[in-house]
């Protein structure tokens, strides 16, 4: 086998266990009980520090995959000193894979992801099949995934995957946003769509 594949193999178990230790310590502390609010792409945390500092009993977690915006959004959190509220760089289907089946997400929050406009690269775009399985097994019953995006194509597109999964279900237009408040993105991009859905309780 290749040394750049073994390193990348290496590398992704290494993520992995730093991963599942972060969820095993979240056990401990109990918060199971409550679920855990998600927010993948978190960028500087404006979005989850200030959703955080409202619901402060909830498990907060929000994941980037650069190393300056998961450090800006951490200074935030400690600035406020908000315990329950955590900042991580990782990548959205190893955090989900990673999490023990005991600890469940409450909501998803994904706001203005990279919409991967041209064709050849639709299949980078973070709603898919295999995603919507992964987030839903980790999923309470009826959890929700909140999504936002500038971009009509990204919007059509993830209302037909959602609309033909057979573990999710679109929920009303009035449904109710979890918090609004401002991010980088939605103030340079004031034109967007959201969708709400709700995992199927079978």
């Amino acid at each position: 086998m290749p040394d750049n594949l073994n390193k990348r193999l290496a590398d992704a178990k290494e993520r992995l266990e730093r991963l599942r230790l972060f969820w095993n310590d979240r056990l401990a502390e109990g918060s199971e009980l409550n679920g855990v609010t998600l927010e993948l792409g978190c960028g500087h945390g404006h979005w989850l520090t200030a959703y955080a500092e409202r619901n402060r009993s909830k498990l907060c977690v929000g994941v980037d995959l650069i190393t300056k915006r998961v450090d800006r959004a951490n200074r935030k959190k400690n600035k406020r000193e908000l315990t329950k509220l955590h900042f991580l760089k990782a990548e959205a289907v190893e955090c989900l894979s990673a999490m023990p089946p005991e600890l469940k997400i409450h909501e998803t929050v994904i706001l203005f992801p990279d919409p991967w406009p041209k064709k050849r690269h639709h299949k980078r775009r973070l709603i898919n099949e295999p995603f919507l399985n992964l987030l839903a097994e980790r999923s309470q019953a009826s959890g929700k995934l909140f999504f936002r995006t500038d971009h009509e194509g990204y919007f059509d597109w993830t209302t037909e995957k959602l609309q033909k999964h057979e573990l999710w279900k679109l929920c009303s237009e009035d449904k109710v946003w979890p918090l609004e408040h401002e991010t980088y993105f939605q103030n340079i991009l004031p034109e967007h769509q959201s969708i709400t859905a709700q995992v199927i309780d079978i």
